[in-house]
């Protein structure tokens, strides 16, 4: 049994098939998604009822799952009508997730954002001796292992939208993260970005996980889209010996 773990697909459906075809996923591994399945790209919605109907894979929320949650109906109609809904769907890709959310009967609707409401926010893993915490960005000690439902929409935010690598929310030192024993495996950020714009490398462009301090970043940069001069795609990381899988798209 291997534990695997992937973030921000971004409706990369075919892509994410790919990569798990690429590492001969079976029944018995385990596959954590960190959240940002959803937006930008064609297919978010079938990437949640994929992770859904397989009990071998779950769901670390993200920013772009809070967002939908904070946007369509509570009851499972049709509607994108919550506070978070003009962020979503006008400024963060979310308009191609709705339309495919409109399709699903009210049933499917309701099953699905009782499913995502049920998910982990933070989730803290013993894979043998060495602990991880996985988080789509950034960490709360209160909130370990707990869900959408059981967390305040500030908590849920800060811990879904902040980031060591952004100025745009309101962040702590760079120093967070060290102060635990845990080894921190997020997304949120593309890789390419971070090595590009804050480290100024040279080598910013292959697709490969950032490492800082005991964080271990592996959005391959989905949100982009295919771009010409970018190697984006998905990094799927194995925790038992940290094998990586890049694959681009």
């Amino acid at each position: 049994m291997a534990t695997y773990v992937v973030s921000d697909v971004h409706g990369q459906y075919d892509l994410l098939i790919e990569g798990l075809n690429r590492i001969d996923f079976s029944d018995d591994d385990y596959l954590w998604c960190l959240g940002d399945a959803i937006d930008r790209g064609p297919d978010g919605i079938k990437i949640l009822q994929y992770i859904m109907e397989n009990d071998n894979m779950d769901l670390i929320l993200g920013n772009h799952e809070f967002m939908m949650l904070n946007s369509v109906d509570e009851s499972g109609k049709p509607l994108c009508n919550g506070h978070d809904s003009l962020l979503w769907s006008a400024f963060n890709g979310g308009d191609v997730t709705f339309e495919n959310y409109k399709t699903l009967s009210e049933d499917e609707r309701i099953s699905l954002l009782s499913w995502m409401k049920s998910s982990y926010v933070l989730k803290i893993l013993a894979i043998g001796e060495h602990p991880y915490c996985l988080t789509h960005s950034y960490y709360k000690e209160t909130c370990e292992n707990k869900t959408y439902s059981e967390l305040s929409y500030k908590d849920v935010w800060n811990i879904t939208w902040s980031s060591i690598w952004r100025d745009d929310y309101e962040t702590h030192a760079m120093d967070i993260y060290p102060q635990y024993d845990y080894t921190f495996i997020v997304g949120h950020v593309p890789v390419q970005r971070i090595r590009r714009w804050i480290d100024n490398e040279v080598d910013w462009n292959t697709l490969k996980s950032y490492h800082y301090e005991n964080v271990i970043n592996i959005d391959g940069g989905c949100s982009m889209g295919p771009t010409p001069d970018v190697n984006n795609g998905i990094i799927i990381l194995r925790l038992e010996d940290m094998t990586e899988y890049p694959i681009a798209m």
